[in-house]
Order: structure tokens, then sequence, then C-alpha cells
């Protein structure tokens, strides 16, 4: 049973993996504690354990791009699948300041094998070091490379979709309101989990859970945004904020969420705006888990179940 000091509302498969990481020395990840550089490594460290008993996949091969900021991308093909196939890109999170192209490796591995299609990642640029609109533009500049580049790839130029969690969650959504400004074509689906979409922090769900019990707090958040955007106007721009934006034209989104979550509002807003236009979305919110646990496919029920509605999301609408 969860003690005195246990967050309510936790469920315990969260609780006991959590106990598991402090077990095996794994030190979460704190900005506000630590240099960024020192932060990036405990992120990178809890990835490395979480991604442990991936699934092998036959073919797994990297690219990097010449973009004006290049960039490293993966691609995960799924085992004895004939081509052209589907494609799927995955922004990882990490509040646009930490993780990399191992971010999620084993969630993608598995996205790939069960969803049959090519799952994407990019390392993109991190803040403070890059800044607003740096990754934004390495993930359209990717989506681009994928339909240009599709017949070398095996994969089908008209059956992408994109989606990201947090921080990703934001580059994959700015990222279709972006090619959607421009008059290009969009890929036929979207999902975001968890997104970290707005910089109001005067929400319900900040004021409920941004203390930090649940790990994400209002002042981490806060300490992300102003890496990204240290230019404090930008924090309504709509390219920078997209919860913000104009958000007709989209195509069918998926929206995951965390109850317990300082940005569960973010997500709510989201499907409210979606609803009022008659835009095609649905909507899944987990009442039991905190933010981040879609990478804990090793650990986790709930995570599992997160994976296999991106999967069934993406058998929908691409394969």
């Amino acid at each position: 049973m969860p003690d005195a000091l246990t967050p309510p509302g936790l469920a315990p498969e969260f609780i006991a993996a959590q106990a598991l990481l402090r077990e095996s020395g794994i030190v979460q990840a704190d900005v506000l504690a630590t240099p960024v550089v020192v932060a990036r490594g405990h992120a990178l460290t809890l990835q490395a354990f979480l991604n442990q008993d991936a699934p092998p996949l036959a073919r797994v091969e990297e690219h990097v791009l010449d973009l004006p900021v290049p960039v490293r991308v993966r691609l995960y093909y799924p085992d004895n699948a004939a081509g052209p196939l589907p494609a799927y890109l995955h922004a990882h999170g990490g509040g646009f300041a930490l993780g990399g192209i191992d971010s999620l490796d084993r969630w993608k591995r598995e996205v790939a094998r069960d969803a049959r299609v090519v799952v994407v990642g990019l390392d993109y640029a991190l803040a403070p070091e890059h800044k607003f609109p740096t990754a934004r533009d390495q993930t359209v500049g990717v989506l681009r490379w994928l339909r240009a580049n599709a017949a070398a790839l095996g994969i089908d130029a008209g059956r992408i979709g994109i989606g990201g969690d947090s921080a990703g969650g934001n580059l994959a959504l700015a990222t279709l309101l972006r090619l959607r400004d421009l008059g290009e074509p969009l890929p036929r689906f979207g999902a975001i989990v968890y997104g970290m979409l707005s910089a109001d922090h005067g929400t319900p769900s900040h004021r409920d859970f941004g203390d930090g019990r649940y790990g994400l707090s209002t002042a981490k958040l806060d300490w992300f945004w102003a890496q990204y955007l240290p230019d404090p106007a930008l924090r309504n721009d709509p390219q920078a904020a997209p919860l913000t934006a104009d958000l007709g034209g989209l195509p069918p989104l998926l929206l995951l969420a965390a109850a317990l979550d300082p940005l569960l509002d973010d997500t709510l807003a989201l499907d409210q705006r979606l609803t009022r236009i008659d835009a095609p979305h649905s909507l899944k919110v987990y009442p039991d888990m905190p933010h981040g646990f879609l990478a804990q496919t090793r650990l986790l029920s709930r995570a599992r179940e997160a994976r296999d509605d991106v999967v069934t999301a993406l058998r929908r609408h691409l394969v």
C-alpha cells in the first residue's frame, strides 16, 4: 500500500515502477536542481533502463539530413512487411531541452512491429542552445524529406502520420499548422500525447498537480518555456504555443492525456477547441497516470494500453 508520502491517485503499478527505478539507482532528471547537461545525462540513463528488452527488428537505419541545422533520423521497419509502407514520425518529449533519438526507442520498435508501419524518430536540436523555431523547422524538414525520398525509403508518401509526446506533441501540432499555412501536403493523421501546448500556467490542472508531487511541476515547465522561448512575447505566438492557433484544416487527431498532470488542461482545451469546429479527433484520459508514463511499456500496463491506442489509430488512418 502507498505510504503517507505517496501522492493520491497514482496507480499501484506506477508506484511499484518508481520503487524499481530507485532500487536500480535511476536518478530522475531535474533541471531545477542540476545543470541541464547533468539532467540530460540522467534522462539518458532513465531511457536506457526503460528501453531494455526492446523487440529486435530486422531493419533499423539512420540518416543525417542536411538542413540549416542538421538532424539525425532513425527509421524502424517492421519485419516481413511488403512496401511501400505507411510511415509515422514521432517527436520525443523532454521540455525541448532533454531527450534524444534514443527516447522511446523501445516504444517506437513496438509501434513499428504492431502497427506494421515505418516509425521515424528524430534527434531534434535542444534548448537552450537551439531556441524556437529550430526544432519545429527540423520536424517540418524531416516530413518533407520523407515525402521527397519515399520511394527510396520504401514508404508511401500518401500515408504519413505525425505525433509526439509532451514537447514533442507541441512540435507535432506546430508542424501540422506550419505545413497547413504554407499550403503543403499534410500528414493523414496526428497523435498528440499529453502535449506541452500552452505557456498558460493558471489552469486548474497546474493548480492541482503542478507542485511536483507527480514529477512534472509548473516550475519545471516555466523553466522549459524560458529556454525554448526566451522572449516572453513568444509565449502567445500560435506557432510556438499551438493551442492558441487557428485549428481548422487539420487531419484527424488522437489526443491522449494523463489525469495527474499539470498539462492535462492543455489537452482538454485542445479537445474543446476541436469539438467547437467539428474537427475529427478523439480523446482519452488515463485516470491514474502522471506525465511521462508513455515511455514505460516495459513496466506499466497503462503504457502498453496507450501504445496500443496509438497503434489502433495508425492502423485505422494509415494502413
